[in-house]
């Protein structure tokens, strides 16, 4: 089912994009307006693919709602600013490691090094954070799927829905539901909530694309 669809990969491409635009760093001001646009339309859409979609374009229209378009931008940051990095301590830790061992630079870390070995991907210098950020491992799918848009046939864009079946399974789908619930019961996130509620129905969206690809077994 997966291969060949051209409009299935557009969609999961459209909603990496997002979601690694959301998590990567502060949202700016540009990307909120975008979202505002048209919510509307995005929420009836995302009705008809999983209900945690719906619910958290809903709650995302709810703070553009509730928030003065003047102070959306401030907001917003300040809010990812407190939920992630402090300015004492985070409120939600955003790596794989600390979710399997409740420490940063654990070996969950190293087994994702490996892992992204194999498929050709390094980290570059001048990035900071760890491979195992929610950021980085979002990324991470981004990257293959524009490798399995640019296959040259049919049986290369399998290898590499093959190699996003085997990420999905090892690394993000095993803990960012979690950490996506986390985010949606924070203490004071409103826009994070409903950034967190798509990335928690999204993922389950994937994890059902992906069934006859073994994530059945997980």
């Amino acid at each position: 089912m997966m291969i060949g669809d051209r409009d299935l990969l557009l969609f999961r491409q459209g909603y990496y994009n997002l979601l690694v635009s959301l998590f990567w760093k502060e949202p700016a001001g540009e990307l909120l307006l975008h979202l505002s646009d048209g919510i509307s339309e995005r929420i009836q859409a995302a009705r008809n693919l999983h209900p945690l979609l719906a619910e958290g374009w809903e709650e995302i229209r709810r703070f553009f709602t509730e928030t003065p378009p003047e102070d959306l931008a401030e907001t917003a940051v300040d809010e990812y600013t407190r939920l992630f990095i402090g300015p004492y301590d985070s409120t939600v830790n955003p790596y794989e490691s600390f979710y399997f061992t409740g420490r940063m630079w654990d070996r969950p870390l190293a087994d994702l090094r490996t892992f992204l070995k194999t498929i050709g991907i390094e980290k570059q210098d001048g990035y900071s954070e760890p491979e195992d950020s929610l950021a980085f491992e979002l990324e991470v799918m981004r990257w293959l799927i524009g490798k399995q848009e640019s296959a040259a046939h049919l049986e290369e864009e399998k290898r590499w829905l093959q190699h996003q079946a085997d990420f999905l399974k090892q690394h993000l789908l095993v803990w960012a539901p979690t950490c996506a619930q986390d985010i949606e019961k924070a203490k004071g996130a409103h826009f994070y909530r409903g950034v967190a509620t798509i990335l928690h129905g999204f993922l389950e969206v994937e994890r059902n694309f992906f069934l006859e690809w073994g994530l059945d077994k997980m």
